[in-house]
């Protein structure tokens, strides 16, 4: 990191509080958190972020308000600025100890540092810390239906700050089991939870037995609620799924309509009201003709089930609750072909305790028939009962009291404990990037005994693809922590920090480490739990080292994976980027105990040339774990992160092709087996569409007409409207991007028929942007980002993190214009390197999507980005090129063309004279080697590919199995396969067939790689492709072995910074047929063992796991004689070392080993060694 960015960071940490809102906040908490000492007999109240009174804080509060007659304890709630609040607030005005504190004020932020008691049903905000003598008790707020925490699909950090307030809570409230193991498996705090789980019930199910009915009702009739008391009461209580405030309007729309049917229909005998989600109040306050009936958000929900004779839920978790009260319970699930088979649920529709509809008459009819559905659903909702509510008797509140304030010991309470039997680990595991320090890692995470040991990994807020699938490798046992927000940090104490950073602690100075803030953030990442063992697995960046060393732990440990002094002077792209970070790494180094190399040679080296770091003693080393299984295990697939089918979901408006004609309407998904399939006229030709799906090759539209939910129709039935605007407006607001890895910006507003991905806005997150336009439309709502003067494109409105402050409703002020200004500078500068790249991005394109060709045919260059000076790659003549768009930049126009092996690559436009392609013809033909089975009876064969330009073909029996020998593709995109029939060869079309058996390998960016052609000499490499690799090397090394050896063929298996070097290098040496760049593969092994010899030309190494993987598949094995390779292969007994370390010594090295046998080698036995790395490994963890 350069000056320029530490001195952005230090002027950002001046700044930002007095500017930023939220910055603001975090700098008054952390004066309050240094300055304030706890107070005795304090406790703080928040529910739902303060926005109501109620759930099991408020039974806790009126609990102990009735119990503690002394008034020995000050009750402070926090709460925002509403008008129906205030009516609840006023029932306790004639009591002094009851204080309100409005949410983020700095009275909030006070209490919050000083308060003995916090209790939540929710989460804090990430900057609250809790200190060693408060006790944060969360209650949390349902049992869940829905799947949570790290069992939902998706990025794991999405759940950082819900894991991060239970690890830190020392009291969690479980109602049962099922959510005990929500905290322990779904949250995965596993055995690591240093606080007790008090499963005992729920406070606020107390409240459904309250007898005080009087009190509520008269609170309803003060709300204005429209309720006949000679009436029994059916509430309907919806979740909210969506997360655009722009589609509210027409949930709540349905919500009003549907129970207007109900209400029609059952008047005589019911009260219909409704609860509706906090998120939705708002808009639902709105809706004229559902307020008479919409109960105040600020209602406790418990209370009023306590009144309720019908409750009639979707996903909601409050009908768990409501089952005490043995009342009859209906499901009405409309959307759940939307919602939960995206999320996912716990349980099946067949386990819930009352009957389920999926659209309105579905329910009317449930309702109607209510009395036998009670009986048949009676076993499921005894059930049920004995599952989820076997604890709540009224006197669950009592019992909690008395176990957390009053310290009592109740023996029949239910109490999990932490568990102190086995040794507990602090591993920072490094980026988790594909790397080699990855790998080591998660081989060490399958192997460890975690009979013995118990692990916690703080890791960095994943961003990327390869770090969220690499986090899914990791086994369900492991505890996960995230490192995200701002550190609790004072300006000076940042300015201390940056000097650390920037300098590393200096020798006789060491006084002046600041090891107390690194505790204080370290606290508020995790609380203060205690660890035998912290380790910096990464050893790369002080930024961790210092959170590491700051745990209270007894012993700890730093892994050195390489030649650490050599690395530290590695150059990529001319920089040396870990020169700053090893810097400061290297002055703690005498904080460890042990400091841990990945061979014995490296240990060697480390020692001498970082003496004057850390005492000779503490250097040591344990060689890396590997994967016996997975190495071994054919075709092993990378593990999925979460991801399953969907319908895609959109309001759209639509309009009946035939509205005369009677509909076929199915209430649930075409896939699902529940629900009705019924006949219906509709009332006009005008629908929604909600949503689509593909079922057998059919599409099927989700429709509602006039805000009543119908169902499922035939996507032929009606004609489907574009995305059309709904409303746009100039704004001048301000915030920072909160992209991810799938983030674009788009050419328009997002879903109009325009609109088109520009560029990646992932790369930009946390900058500073301004906004500068706002569009509605049926997806949502979009906004212009703008850069640096430049419209970079349109994302959701979801994706910026807004300023309060400095997002005026109106035009900004001159003030404005300059604290925002203010903001910038820092933030630009210390993301300078992103912003560069602006001059490079699309910010027009033209979709060309096809093949043409070249007017005049002419060697071409092609950058892999739309400027001339960044990695320039020489294409030869090429006479057609697939062209995906005409861009603009900054810098001109560009084409961007997508070459044979899928990458993208930029052209001048004046470069490029092109013409479309009159006619069909042929792209590309290419090798293969793979079978594949017919998917008719019958199957159209042709003798040739013009004969499939020309659908010349001739349909015969098809036979069980073919060979494929070859692929083919059209400049239409169609794909051809060569095929052995019968002895003969013939093409046919690839959609015709099915490929049951694996192929070859596939890559990170989807790739298909054949394997290896048998007949042919096959060396392959894997590794990083990056300078201290130096694959460059076995290139032109096998250039010269391939004159030897003319049948052979090189694959290169990894990714990096050196791919264009290599790719122009194997141009240069006329090598394109010759050697396969295949990029990033999860597992390479069975492509590996396919190969004849395994090369390994690396400059360094700090063991070299991937030539310890290649012995375990049996390969002979060709390195460079470097000491980390030469440890690894026992001065060759198991492989060839190269005389020289350069093009001849790897040719003679390669044309040797081609001469010899495996059984020319001592044999390896990966067995003897992952035991040895095992005991190594664990004799690090010995204090």
């Amino acid at each position: 990191m350069s000056i320029i960015s530490h001195g952005a960071r230090l002027a950002g940490a001046t700044i930002l509080p007095k500017v930023s809102y939220y910055r603001g906040l975090v700098d008054k908490y952390t004066k309050f958190f240094i300055n304030e000492t706890v107070e005795k007999n304090t406790i703080l109240y928040e529910s739902r972020d303060g926005k109501s009174m109620t759930d099991s804080p408020l039974a806790i509060f009126e609990y102990l308000l009735k119990v503690d007659k002394e008034q020995s304890y000050t009750h402070i709630w926090s709460v925002t600025k509403n008008e129906e609040l205030e009516k609840i607030k006023s029932l306790y005005k004639d009591h002094k100890n009851v204080i309100f504190v409005t949410r983020n004020s700095e009275s909030y932020l006070k209490w919050l540092a000083k308060a003995e008691y916090l209790i939540n049903n929710s989460t804090f905000q990430p900057f609250v810390t809790i200190k060693k003598d408060q006790t944060y008790i969360n209650t949390w707020h349902g049992t869940p239906l829905k799947t949570m925490g790290f069992d939902i699909p998706g990025n794991p950090a999405n759940a950082k700050n819900v894991v991060r307030n239970f690890y830190m809570a020392d009291f969690l409230i479980s109602p049962n089991h099922h959510t005990t193991n929500m905290f322990l498996k779904s949250y995965r705090l596993n055995d690591n939870y240093s606080g007790k789980i008090i499963e005992s019930g729920y406070p606020r199910i107390d409240q459904t037995f309250s007898k005080n009915k009087d009190e509520l009702l008269k609170l309803l009739f003060d709300f204005d609620i429209t309720l006949d008391l000679s009436k029994k009461i059916m509430l309907y209580t919806p979740t909210c799924k969506l997360n655009d405030s722009a589609t509210f309007s027409d949930e709540v729309k349905q919500i009003q309509s549907e129970m207007e049917l109900v209400r029609e229909k059952f008047d005589d005998s019911y009260n219909v009201l409704v609860k509706v989600h906090p998120f939705l109040y708002d808009e639902a306050k709105k809706n004229v003709a559902l307020r008479p009936f919409l109960i105040p958000d600020v209602i406790d929900t418990n209370k009023l089930l306590g009144i309720t004779d019908l409750l009639i839920t979707d996903y909601s978790s409050i009908f768990f609750d409501y089952l005490v009260t043995d009342k009859p319970i209906l499901f009405y699930c409309w959307d759940d072909d939307l919602y939960s088979n995206q999320r996912g649920k716990y349980f099946e529709y067949e386990e819930l305790p009352g009957a389920v509809a999926f659209n309105i008459d579905e329910l009317l009819v449930n309702i109607e028939n209510l009395e036998n559905d009670v009986t048949n659903y009676q076993a499921n909702y005894d059930k049920c009962k004995e599952k989820f509510v076997c604890y709540d008797d009224g006197f669950v509140t009592e019992r909690i009291v008395n176990i957390i304030f009053n310290k009592k010991s109740l023996p029949d309470v239910v109490v999990i404990e932490p568990d102190t039997t086995k040794k507990s680990l602090l591993i920072y595991p490094g980026g988790l990037r594909n790397n080699g320090i990855t790998s080591s890692f998660l081989n060490l995470m399958q192997t460890i005994d975690y009979s013995q040991y118990r692990v916690v990994l703080l890791l960095d807020n994943l961003s990327m693809p390869e770090q969220i699938k690499n986090v899914a490798s990791v086994p369900e046992n492991v505890t996960l922590l995230f490192r995200y927000d701002v550190p609790l940090f004072t300006i000076k104490e940042h300015y201390r920090d940056l000097k650390i950073h920037f300098n590393g602690v200096k020798k006789g100075k060491e006084e002046h480490y600041p090891e107390e803030i690194y505790k204080r953030e370290l606290n508020r990442l995790m609380g203060t739990p205690n660890f035998d063992v912290a380790i910096d697995f990464s050893g790369y960046s002080l930024h961790w080292s210092k959170l590491i060393l700051a745990s209270q732990t007894k012993h700890y440990v730093c892994y050195l994976h390489s030649d650490m002094k050599l690395d530290q002077e590695r150059t990529v792209n001319g920089k040396k980027i870990h020169k700053i970070n090893l810097l400061g790494q290297f002055s703690v180094y005498d904080r460890y105990d042990k400091l841990v190399s990945v061979s014995e040679p490296i240990m060697e080296i480390n020692k001498e040339q970082l003496k004057e770091y850390a005492a000779a003693e503490k250097f040591t080393y344990a060689t890396n774990t590997i994967n016996i299984k997975k190495i071994l295990t054919i075709n092993e697939q990378r593990p999925i992160v979460k991801e399953v089918a969907q319908t895609i979901m959109f309001v759209r408006s639509g309009r009946l092709n035939r509205p005369e004609k009677k509909l076929l309407i199915k209430s649930t998904r075409p896939d699902m087996t529940l629900g009705s399939i019924k006949e219906k006229y509709l009332t006009s030709d005008e629908v929604s569409v909600l949503g689509k799906f593909v079922y057998q090759d059919e599409t099927y539209y989700k429709i509602s007409q006039d805000h009543i939910y119908l169902g499922w129709i035939k996507a032929k039935e009606v004609s489907v409207s574009p995305v059309s605007t709904l409303s746009e407006k100039s704004v001048s607001n301000f915030g920072k991007l909160n992209t991810y890895t799938d983030d674009d910006f788009y050419s328009e507003p997002i879903g109009l028929e325009k609109s088109v991905p520009l560029s990646t806005a992932a790369e930009l997150r946390n900058v500073y942007v301004d906004i500068t336009k706002e569009v509605v439309t049926e997806e949502g709502t979009s906004v212009l980002v703008t850069l640096k003067g430049k419209d970079l494109g349109w994302v959701p409105k979801n994706k910026i993190t807004w300023s309060k402050k400095l997002s005026p409703n109106k035009k900004e002020s001159l003030i404005v214009k300059i604290l925002r200004q203010l903001v910038k500078v820092p933030n630009h500068l210390q993301h300078k390197d992103k912003l560069k790249e602006i001059a490079i991005r699309p910010l027009k394109k033209e979709i060309l999507s096809g093949y043409y060709r070249q007017a005049e045919v002419k060697a071409l260059t092609a950058y892999e980005k739309p400027m001339e000076t960044i990695n320039l790659i020489q294409l030869g003549e090429v006479e057609v090129l697939y062209v995906k768009s005409l861009s603009t930049t900054s810098n001109g126009r560009w084409f961007e063309i997508l070459t044979e092996n899928h990458k993208t690559l930029w052209i001048k436009e004046e470069n490029l004279n092109l013409t479309s392609l009159k006619d069909e013809e042929i792209i590309f033909e290419k090798e293969a080697m793979y079978t594949a089975t017919s998917k008719e009876l019958l199957i159209t064969v042709y003798p040739t590919l013009s004969d499939c330009i020309k659908n010349k073909g001739q349909e015969i029996k098809a036979l069980t199995q073919y060979q494929v020998i070859k692929e083919a593709k059209t400049s239409l995109e169609r794909e051809f396969l060569l095929v052995s029939y019968e002895g003969k060869e013939l093409w046919v079309g690839k959609e015709d067939l099915v490929f049951e058996e694996v192929t070859g390998i596939t890559n990170a960016e989807g790739q298909v790689f054949s394997y290896p052609n048998p007949d042919v000499s096959n060396i392959v490499t894997v590794g990083r492709l990056s300078p201290e690799k130096n694959q460059i090397v076995l290139i032109q090394a096998f250039s010269e072995y391939q004159k030897t050896y003319p049948k052979s063929h090189l694959y290169v298996i990894g990714a990096g910074v050196e791919a264009a070097k290599l790719e122009k290098e194997i141009s240069t040496l006329e090598l394109k047929e010759k050697v396969t760049l295949l990029g990033q593969v999860y597992n390479p092994f069975e492509f590996m063992k396919q190969c004849d010899i395994f090369a390994l030309t690396s400059l360094y190494e700090g063991q070299s796991l991937v030539l310890v993987e290649a012995l375990t598949l049996q390969m002979k094995c060709v390195s460079t004689d470097i000491p980390a390779c030469r440890d690894v292969l026992q001065n060759g007994e198991y492989g060839l070392l190269t005389k020289t370390n350069d093009v001849k010594g790897v040719t003679d090295g390669l044309i040797s080993m081609m001469s010899k046998e495996q059984s020319d080698f001592k044999n390896f036995d990966p067995y003897e060694y992952n035991e040895l790395a095992l005991k190594e490994f664990y004799k690090q963890l010995e204090g």
